[in-house]
C-alpha cells in the first residue's frame, strides 16, 4: 500500500512539473508558486510581511518599510526602492538627477551605477572602464576639475598597475575620483559624488 502511494505522488509530481514546464497550466501557477516561496523565506528571515509580484524579468517586493524592484534583462540588472537605485551591466547609465556640471570621462563605459538619498541629501557613484592610459583619463579629470577646490590628491604605483585619487569640492558637492591602471586590463574609474 505505502509502495502505491509513493508511486502515486511521484507520477503525479512528475506530470505536474512536465504541465508546467510545457505551459498547459500557463505560467501564471508558476510565478504563484515561486512568489509564495519567495515570500515565505523572505518573511521567515527578517520577520516582516511581504509580498512578492514576478512578471517577466522583474520582481517587486511590498514590506512594511516600503518597496524594493528588481529587474534583469541580458545585459544590465537593476535594483530600485525610495532609498534609491543601483545598475548593474554593461547597460548602465548615470543614475537619475546625476549633477550635469558634475564631469564624466566621455570614453568610458558604465558598467556600475547607483543613487541613494540620506537626510534629503543624494549621493551618487559610478565605474567604468576604458582602454585610454591611468594617467590621461586622471590628467582630464585635473583639468575639468581645475575650478573646484581640490580636497587631496594621491597616487600609488605597484607592480600591477597604477591607482591615483583626487578629491574636490565645488557647488554644494563633494567628488571623488578614482582612477585603477591594470597592466593588461585596461583603465577603471570609480566616481562618487556627495551632496554637502
Amino acid at each position: 500500500m505505502k509502495k502505491t502511494i509513493v508511486i502515486i505522488a511521484v507520477v503525479v509530481s512528475m506530470l505536474l512539473v512536465l504541465l508546467l514546464a510545457s505551459g498547459c497550466f500557463g505560467q501564471n501557477i508558476a510565478e504563484k508558486i515561486a512568489e509564495e516561496a519567495i515570500e515565505k523565506a523572505i518573511e521567515k528571515d527578517s520577520g516582516e510581511n511581504v509580498e512578492i509580484d514576478l512578471e517577466e524579468g522583474e520582481m517587486t517586493i511590498q514590506g512594511d518599510d516600503g518597496e524594493v524592484n528588481i529587474s534583469s534583462d541580458d545585459d544590465t540588472g537593476e535594483i530600485s526602492s525610495d532609498d534609491g537605485e543601483f545598475t548593474i551591466g554593461s547597460g548602465a547609465e548615470l543614475p537619475e538627477d546625476f549633477p550635469g556640471d558634475v564631469p564624466v570621462y566621455p570614453d568610458m563605459e558604465i558598467n556600475t551605477s547607483w543613487k541613494s538619498t540620506e537626510d534629503d541629501k543624494d549621493n551618487y557613484s559610478i565605474s567604468g572602464i576604458t582602454e585610454d592610459a591611468g594617467d590621461d583619463v586622471f590628467a582630464w579629470y585635473k583639468d575639468k576639475l581645475s575650478g573646484w577646490n581640490i580636497e587631496g590628491e594621491f597616487t600609488m604605483s605597484g607592480d600591477e598597475g597604477k591607482t591615483s585619487t583626487l578629491s574636490a569640492k565645488g557647488d554644494g558637492l563633494i567628488i571623488t575620483i578614482m582612477v585603477i591602471e591594470t597592466e593588461g586590463e585596461g583603465t577603471t574609474v570609480v566616481q562618487t559624488v556627495v551632496e554637502e
